[in-house]
């Protein structure tokens, strides 16, 4: 009988979603693994047991995966600290006696998918302009390194946007398009690289469960080819939201860095670290303060000067053009993805409106009468999750 499955990172948006469904579906051998107690309210009704351990520390980290087959790596944290978390990870495991490691990693690391046929192992791009995709780069590399020790089997899965209830992905562009400060690149006919956090999590189970799954990388998304302005239209559907007045069309062809893109060169700088470290708590509040007041006018500004701010990032990825491809894990570890973008959609939608965020119409609905459909906020995903073995 095999060892528990360590789940590092149990308390974030993806975790969070495993243990619901491992327990929906009755996976007994789950270990959810976080850094503080406060990381164990988003689950607390399932009524698993927690291990603590700081994934940056070996001792205390080896100690936790003591009993433990599987490692699955969710953390996120400060990505500058990626490659040394990835690094310490790796050998606690090896310490621990860990059989495989299954890290989570981004297609962000490419900058935008450039080809329809990308090989699953491409190199990561390491000198990208964001510092989470360089970072995240390097820690590949660093696992790349040791794929054939034979110790350990490491299998690291580059996922699109994880997509769902509570994912940025979708409060994010919901919260834009309910404001009216929405925006599409090139009248939104870029690629949308998703995967639902469902068909996500299947696919870790997949790997999990699998006799001898081969070390190696492995691309996962959704099966169909969505736009971005399909994705924005479904949203705005759902939530009630004039098309017309909620999303602004913007040219592809450059990119205008807000104050807010050069702010953040600047805060990966040494001596910006350095300084920030020496800061009283109450000096660093007045001068966050006093930046959210110089993004709020840069915002403005843009807006005067006939469109609302554009990020760097998701320009970037607005301006994808080609899907990422899937067919490496499909022959490997068989066909995961059972949530259809409509289905992940009603679902995301049903959440949204669960928490209060709709549009005009929608509102002036709610305001008439009780929403039935806000009861539950994910029916279609908790009768998949069922399913999962």
């Amino acid at each position: 009988m095999r060892g528990g499955v360590a789940v590092l990172g149990a308390g974030g948006f993806v975790g969070a979603r495993l243990l619901e469904m491992a327990a929906l579906s009755g996976w007994t051998d789950v270990v959810p693994v976080v850094r503080a107690v406060r990381s164990v309210a988003r689950n607390a009704h399932l009524g698993l047991p927690h291990r603590f351990a700081d994934a940056g520390h070996r001792e205390s980290l080896e100690r936790v995966l003591a009993g433990c087959d599987v490692v699955v790596n969710l953390t996120t944290g400060d990505p500058a600290d990626i490659l040394r978390t990835t690094a310490t990870i790796h050998d606690a495991c090896r310490a621990a006696g860990v059989r495989l490691l299954v890290h989570l990693s981004s297609a962000v690391v490419y900058g935008q998918v450039d080809r329809p046929d990308l090989p699953d192992d491409a190199p990561p791009q390491l000198d990208h302009w964001m510092l989470y995709a360089r970072q995240k780069g390097l820690a590949e590399n660093y696992l790349r390194a040791r794929m054939a020790d034979g110790r350990l089997t490491i299998v690291v899965l580059r996922p699109g946007l994880v997509w769902g209830p509570r994912s940025p992905w979708v409060l994010g562009p919901a919260t834009e398009l309910v404001r009216g400060a929405a925006w599409l690149v090139a009248g939104g006919h870029g690629v949308c690289n998703l995967i639902y956090v469902d068909n996500l999590i299947r696919g870790l189970d997949a790997v999990v469960t699998h006799p001898a799954p081969p070390a190696g990388f492995y691309h996962v998304a959704d099966d169909e080819t969505t736009t971005w302005r399909a994705y924005y239209a479904a949203l705005a559907a759902g939530l009630g939201v004039d098309w017309a007045g909620g999303v602004h069309e913007l040219p592809g062809d450059r990119f205008r860095p807000t104050l807010g893109d050069r702010l953040e060169v600047i805060q990966e700088w040494p001596a910006y670290k350095r300084l920030k470290s020496r800061l009283s708590d109450e000096t660093r509040k007045a001068i966050k303060f006093q930046i959210a007041r110089l993004l709020g006018r840069d915002g403005s500004a843009a807006a005067g000067l006939g469109g609302p701010v554009v990020t760097r990032e998701l320009w970037h990825l607005q301006s994808t053009r080609h899907r990422l491809p899937t067919g490496k894990f499909r022959a490997t570890f068989g066909y995961q993805n059972r949530t259809s973008f409509a289905d992940a959609m009603a679902t995301s939608v049903a959440w949204l409106r669960f928490i209060g965020l709709a549009g005009p119409e929608r509102a002036a609905s709610a305001a008439a009468g009780p929403v039935v459909a806000a009861a539950h906020p994910a029916p279609v995903a908790i009768a998949e999750a069922v399913r999962m073995r």
